[in-house]
């Protein structure tokens, strides 16, 4: 069946469903958890939407012929960036929600993706393989001063700026083997060091909201479970335990995780557990796949 979105409580509220005509996908709330946006399609182009929690269309955010996806907003709400085929390929561009301008920050490569803003809203990042590898990119959200932060061989992905905004993580697979390891570098690309080597196999690192603890995930002993560490790849500690492979962390204040759990044949739940590896709660049962969730308090 087509994707749709899905807001569920954690206080046991009956769950709530966004079910337009065509896709449903990529939903981000607003800063303040007012609202979110997403991509639907029920008027022919996928398009970014801004809808209340009911599903209720509030404003149409996009309007081209090429498909609009992965809105992210800047800390204030005001901005809001996104990836968008308009130009024939995929670039990142910024709407001003205030006045309407779309200014376009991207021009170069054939897929440019995962924009990302600053905690001060002053920079965007983002990843491109604009030279035949994936890079990790900062970007003035004005279009300028354009830095290629990772320039590595490799393939560098998966950024996540720290609360503070002086550090970013991200995964790359420097070392070889096809496996990627976690690595953190100051915003302008210096001081890069490893926390954790190809072994651990790693994807989605996440820094907690007070910025003490990583949250990733792993396939270390064989199957995608999630783990934690702190800032500087210390005091690892192993977070789920159950049957199937788990992935795609997001955090839930400092000290709960939600997370994608395999159910078997290829299909997955939602889950939610303390940091501490207690208190584990399924909060999806369908004969579906739910898949990367977001969160709001």
């Amino acid at each position: 069946g087509r994707p749709n979105i899905y807001i569920k409580s954690l206080k046991g509220e009956r769950d709530r469903v966004i079910s337009h005509r065509g896709i449903n996908i990529t939903p981000k709330w607003l800063p303040d958890g007012s609202l979110l946006a997403a991509t639907l399609s029920f008027e022919g182009d996928e398009e970014i939407y801004l809808l209340k929690a009911s599903g209720k269309v509030v404003k149409r955010l996009t309007n081209n012929w090429g498909i609009d996806v992965s809105p992210s907003f800047s800390p204030g709400g005001k901005k809001m960036a996104f990836v968008s085929k308009r130009s024939g390929t995929p670039q990142i561009y910024v709407k001003d929600l205030e006045t309407g301008d779309v200014r376009r920050l991207t021009y170069d490569g054939p897929y440019n993706t995962q924009p990302d803003w600053s905690p001060d809203g002053e920079y965007l990042l983002f990843v491109s393989n604009r030279d035949d590898n994936f890079e990790i990119y900062r970007v003035n959200r004005d279009g300028t001063s354009l830095i290629n932060l990772t320039n590595n061989p490799a393939n560098d992905r998966d950024a996540d700026w720290s609360p503070a905004g002086d550090k970013i993580v991200f995964v790359s697979d420097r070392e070889g083997g096809g496996k990627a390891g976690i690595y953190m570098m100051s915003s302008d690309g210096s001081e890069v060091e490893r926390l954790l080597s190809r072994s651990w196999d790693c994807s989605f690192p996440r820094w907690s909201p007070d910025g003490a603890w990583i949250a990733f995930t792993s396939s270390k002993d064989g199957t995608m479970d999630i783990y934690v560490m702190n800032a500087v790849g210390d005091d690892i500690r192993k977070v789920t335990d159950r049957v199937g492979d788990n992935t795609t962390p997001y955090w839930v204040g400092n000290d709960r995780l939600m997370f994608s759990g395999e159910i078997g044949d290829n299909t997955w739940d939602l889950f939610i557990i303390n940091v501490d590896g207690s208190g584990l709660v399924q909060l999806t049962s369908t004969p579906y796949s739910e898949r990367y969730p977001v969160w709001r308090p």
